[in-house]
């Protein structure tokens, strides 16, 4: 396995006179994984042959000098879809970054690492998941070693803004961006804030939500809802990037909408080049639509469709309305078996319809993420991207618990580290667990978390109204009659797009 560290992870790790934590714990898991080479690229050493300091320069030439420098690479020059796909870079930092990027594109090296969020960014429209930052490369390299032991990592909690300490460190670029914040954070001292909480008591991430009544909205051009979800505060810290934190963030500000009646959301956000925040939530559907007074960008977000919306693509309204779904008679229906310790870190916010239930339950970060993945050995090539998958939880619950809705789908699958690769963002399953389902084909599909039923769809009501005939041991293709009864009653129908 080859790994390529940008020039950002270079320099975070031979500059520092101490390590951050997060370079340390993922310099050490790759020192200690079998067959792994750890690269850099001659466009990094020259990059950092340029630094006018001549005494650093030395010093962390000479440093680098420990990785294996990458020789004969191809240069992206001629591939027109690379370069159709990505853009025309705009300076020698692009052309680096695309070089870099066109190593995993070719598959010269596995996996890139990389804090460039811009980076990350065009990695994504191509479609390379193994171009990952440092916590997601520390999240995949875990998988590759044995569990000794499980940690429980504390989980979101919802507080009043009163006990919330302003000293923390990721209320300090608030502070700094927004001269008023400490007095507003007074004002709002009494709402509920969701927040995450590292093992060491620091606030990783941070999200408040407030219910707005016929507000004209301070924005150009002119914005007015009846109702609408209003997110004032939507803050992931630096450090925890890569945690999936800020999907959960914005699936509990979904969850908040569809539990409060409202089907519109906004935020606002002063937008900055290579912006985290913008590629995240244009992921699930915002979209700018103007600025307000201050040169803030107003974005919007729907969560059930717009009847006067007619276009009839379903990944484009599967994303633009999440976790609205498209459920046509051209999307096929899938039941999805899987065992309750998988269902339990791919679905922690999920509670037995026989208890009583609570939307913001505890989560574990192996759960924080909306777009999940999925293996298993089943025999089966009829899935397809949008299609339809109803989550059959085995052995305790034997029920149907969860939909979702399929983005990607790889057919027979033989190399658990290709396989690693595909789901490297998104993964609850460990390497072992990948390699021990490689003695046959595996498929992997990825797909988004859309909603639990509201009750249980047991196996005794499956097989009363006939849509199974027997134990469920594989992925199985339902009709749309079928499906029909298990859905109706069990999700709102504002979110059914038809």
């Amino acid at each position: 396995m080859r790994i390529l560290l940008d020039t950002n992870i270079l320099i975070l790790r031979e500059n520092y006179h101490v390590i951050p934590d997060n370079v340390a714990k993922l310099m050490s898991l790759l020192n200690g994984l079998e067959n792994c080479s750890v690269h850099v690229h001659p466009l990094s050493v020259a990059e950092i042959k340029k630094d006018g300091n001549k005494e650093r320069q030395e010093i962390n030439v000479k440093k680098i000098s420990s990785y294996a420098i990458i020789e004969d690479f191809p240069t992206y020059d001629n591939d027109i879809n690379f370069i159709k796909t990505i853009g025309t870079p705009q300076n020698t930092n692009d052309i680096v970054d695309n070089q870099l990027l066109y190593c995993v594109y070719r598959n010269i090296v596995d996996y890139l690492i990389t804090e460039d969020q811009a980076l990350l960014n065009k990695a994504d429209l191509l479609g390379l998941e193994t171009v990952i930052s440092i916590n997601e490369a520390i999240a995949t390299f875990e998988q590759f070693y044995p569990r000794t032991d499980i940690a429980l990592i504390q989980s979101f909690v919802k507080d009043k803004a009163y006990n919330f300490d302003l000293n923390d460190d990721i209320f300090d670029s608030l502070k700094a961006e927004y001269e008023e914040f400490p007095s507003w954070w007074k004002k709002v001292a009494n709402r509920d804030v969701y927040a995450y909480k590292s093992d060491e008591g620091k606030i990783n991430a941070l999200l408040i939500p407030k219910i707005e009544t016929n507000e004209v909205i301070d924005c150009i051009p002119t914005l007015k809802f009846e109702r609408v979800l209003k997110v004032c505060l939507f803050k992931v810290a630096s450090n925890a990037r890569g945690l999936k934190l800020g999907e959960r963030l914005l699936k509990i500000a979904f969850d908040y909408a569809i539990l409060n009646n409202i089907e519109d959301i906004y935020l606002t956000h002063f937008c900055q080049e290579k912006d985290y925040l913008i590629y995240l939530i244009e992921k699930f559907g915002f979209y700018k639509y103007g600025e307000n007074s201050r040169g803030e960008g107003i974005f919007i977000k729907r969560v059930a469709k717009n009847n006067r919306d007619d276009n009839s693509d379903i990944t484009y309204l599967n994303k633009k309305y999440y976790p609205s779904f498209c459920s046509n008679l051209t999307v096929s229906k899938h039941i999805v078996p899987i065992q309750p310790a998988f269902h339990k870190k791919l679905f922690p916010d999920y509670v037995p319809t026989t208890q009583q239930m609570s939307i913001f339950r505890d989560t574990s970060s192996e759960g924080n993420s909306i777009k999940k993945a999925y293996i298993c050995n089943a025999n089966t090539t009829k899935i397809k991207p949008n299609d339809i998958l109803l989550f059959y939880r085995t052995h305790d619950i034997r029920s149907i618990t969860t939909l979702g809705t399929v983005e990607s789908v790889y057919y027979k699958q033989k190399d658990p580290n290709e396989i690693m690769k595909l789901i490297a963002k998104r993964t609850v399953f460990t390497f072992e667990d990948i390699s021990n389902l490689c003695s046959s084909d595996v498929l992997v599909i990825l797909f988004n978390q859309n909603f639990h039923l509201k009750n249980d769809f047991s196996y005794d009501e499956l097989c009363k109204n006939q849509i199974v005939g027997g134990p469920i041991q594989t992925i199985t293709e339902i009709k749309n009659e079928d499906y029909e009864k298990i859905i109706t009653g069990n999700i709102d129908e504002r979110f059914i797009i038809n």
